[in-house]
Parts: structure tokens; sequence; C-alpha cells
């Protein structure tokens, strides 16, 4: 337990300390280990290296204020780049755009360029939930989680899952993967598939080249909600019909959340 605290401790302090040129020497510091030993823990936690998740961090909660309407000099500061000329250059290679025209298009999901990669396959374990009987529109109950009752799983087995920046999914669940009928899948991603809690099931993803959506964020869970579910519209009434790219029926679309932060991921090939 005290590593899943130690690593969540070293998160935060990444967060709030985004602007000062942090280094995975004084991280290591943090977390009371040593630097290699440190280095090692946190790739296996996060899937990442120390250096890509804080470049890639920084980005993220930039782009988070951006939408909010802040000055982009100031963000640019604040995220820990020397120049604002140097910001906008990483900007732009992970979003696809410069940030000023991020910024001008707030809120208007009809501008939102996708990042592709391709994605390893993963597991995830969380509730199923069957929507009403009768016609049902998918995309109109993305989100699905909002407004739902998840007190069936203790916390105690709920945190077992779980591990140091973690990520919840959330998916419709092809019919016939559950008694041929939809559910909506909402639980986070985990790395061993030996603990499945009563009330919950296994959702495996596979590994896809993906097109990733950054949804805007939204001032309360409701409007979070909103934001996925108008990305979604867009994406399947817009922005195929504009790409080089179509769906890729034989694989899995999901949200991903990501602490205050909501992707959607929907798996894609070549035209």
């Amino acid at each position: 337990m005290r590593h899943a605290e130690t690593m969540e401790d070293v998160l935060r302090y990444i967060d709030e300390h985004i602007s000062q040129g942090l280094t995975a020497e004084e991280l290591a510091r943090v977390s009371g280990y040593s630097f290699y030993h440190f280095c090692h823990l946190f790739a296996i936690d996060m899937g990442l290296s120390v250096g890509t998740y804080l470049r890639r961090r920084r980005l993220e909660l930039a782009a988070g204020e951006i939408l909010q309407g802040g000055s982009i000099t100031e963000i640019s500061t604040k995220s820990g780049f020397e120049t604002p000329s140097g910001f906008s250059k990483a900007f732009r290679r992970h979003y696809g755009m410069a940030p000023t025209e991020y910024k001008s298009k707030k809120g208007e999901i009809d501008v939102m360029t996708p990042e592709i990669k391709y994605v390893e396959g993963f597991s995830a374990v969380g509730y199923c939930l069957a929507p009403p009987e009768g016609e049902f529109d998918v995309l109109d109950a993305s989100a699905y989680w909002l407004g739902k009752d998840f007190s069936s799983v203790s916390r105690a087995d709920y945190a077992k899952l779980t591990y140091p920046g973690y990520a919840e999914i959330g998916a419709w669940m092809h019919p016939d993967q559950v008694a041929g009928e939809f559910y909506y899948f909402f639980g986070p991603q985990v790395k061993e598939k030996s603990f499945i809690p009563d009330g919950m099931v296994l959702l495996d993803i596979p590994s896809a080249e993906y097109a990733v959506f950054l949804v805007p964020r939204g001032a309360s869970v409701e409007e979070v909600g909103a934001n996925v579910r108008k990305t979604w519209k867009y994406i399947f009434s817009e922005w195929f019909d504009q790409s080089e790219y179509q769906f890729d029926s034989a694989k899995i679309d999901f949200e991903y959340y990501l602490g205050k932060d909501a992707f959607i991921y929907v798996p894609v090939v070549k035209k």
C-alpha cells in the first residue's frame, strides 16, 4: 500500500510543480527511492518513462488551461517551457495545431484534430450497465456512467484493482460479448486479471491503431458528460467523412478518463 500512496504523492507533486523544470532525480528524492529504482517503478506503473510523462502532462495541463481562456504566454511559462515559441512547437507536435488556433476554437468540437497512434491491448475490470428496453441510440447515451450508482462493489475491492495513475474505461460492449445485448462497461484499467469482484466483469481491449480525441474539459461532471457526447457525435457525423480513415468495426472504441482529462479512442484503418 505504501508504494501506491508514494506514487500518488509523486503524481500530485508533478501537477503542483509542473512549472519548475522537474527532473527524474528530483522526483526520485520525493519518492524516497533510489534514482534507478524510481525510474523502473514509474515506467511499470505509468507505462511511460518519467521524461515522456512530464512532457505529455505539461501539454495536457496546458491544453486544459487554454480551453479555460488563460493567457498562452503565461501558460507556456507555467508549463515549464523556457520560451512561448518552444511551447508552441511542442503543442503543435502533440495536438496538430498552434495554441492560438486551439484557443480561438475553444468549445467548437468540429475543429478537433485527433492523434493517430497504435495502442497495445489491455484489460479493464468494471460494471456492466444495461440500458432501458426499447430503441436505443448509443451515441446519445455515451458517458453513460453519469448519474449511475456504483456502490455495489466496496471501496476496498475497487482499490485492489487500481494503481497509481490508473485510467477508467467506458465502453459499449459489442452485442456478442454479453448475452447478445449492448451493455455499457465502466471501470478501471488493470494490470492483473486474477481479481474480479462480484458484480464486475472483465473486458479485454485488443491492440489497434486509434484516433485519439481530447474531450474539452467541463466545469462539472454534467458538462464533462455533455462534452463526451458531443465529441462522439462529431466523430461519427463529421470527422470520418472528411478524414482518410474509416472505423475498424473489428475492434473496440472507448472513453478513457485520466484524472480531470477525458479522451475518446476510436479504432481506425486507412480508407
